[in-house]
């Protein structure tokens, strides 16, 4: 049976995880950006754009993120291809807004220049004919398209396996730092908490 990660406790084992078993086992142009209400008042980033059409999702090509093109121009992208595979797409918060709200899936938070995924949400079992299961699959998506198949699908997999109890970042061909993961092809990631002790983001900085 899938199951959220319960709060205190399962964080608090989250993070001596991350941080320590790591350590032990060695758009258009014309996209722009606004503020929005959700339902709960909580300020969410909606991207308009009366432009995008299906065919900007990949224009033939495999989904992958496009450097000639902004951050918000490429989750844009994403989100077509989102919608159409899984039914749903993900809104994006500020970490500053996603912070005072209730932690949700399906939702992409962004700093900076970097993406953010809260792991608090993830789901344990997973199990392909589910619903819930929909958003790990949507995930392992967004992580191929803004890390790369090859490193994606290796975080995805990571994750994963820590937030069920630990891993051997080695084996996914990663090395860490701290709090920062490095992949082979020289990409990093980073696990960081929250403000919220049962917050835990992966952080990724597609652009470079």
């Amino acid at each position: 049976m899938i199951k959220y990660l319960k709060k205190g406790l399962v964080m608090v084992v989250l993070a001596f995880i991350l941080f320590n078993t790591l350590a032990c086992n060695n758009r258009h142009n014309s996209a722009e950006i606004t503020n929005a209400e959700d339902a709960d008042n909580t300020k969410v980033l909606v991207i308009n754009n009366s432009e995008r059409t299906e065919n900007d999702a990949n224009d033939g090509k495999e989904l992958s993120y496009n450097k000639t093109k902004t951050l918000e121009e490429n989750i844009d992208i994403l989100n077509v291809e989102i919608e159409k595979k899984y039914g749903k797409s993900f809104k994006l918060f500020t970490l500053e807004d996603y912070e005072k709200a209730e932690a949700t899936d399906w939702t992409l938070i962004l700093k900076d220049n970097k993406v953010g995924i809260d792991t608090s949400t993830w789901k344990f079992n997973y199990n392909s004919e589910s619903d819930d299961s929909k958003y790990m699959d949507a995930i392992l998506t967004t992580f191929t398209f803004l890390c790369g198949e090859e490193m994606g699908n290796s975080l995805w997999q990571l994750t994963g396996d820590l937030l069920d109890g630990g891993a051997d970042e080695t084996l996914y061909g990663f090395v860490h730092s701290g709090s920062q993961v490095t992949y082979k092809n020289g990409k990093t990631a980073a696990f960081e908490s929250g403000i919220s002790q049962n917050t835990m983001y992966v952080w990724l900085t597609p652009s470079y």
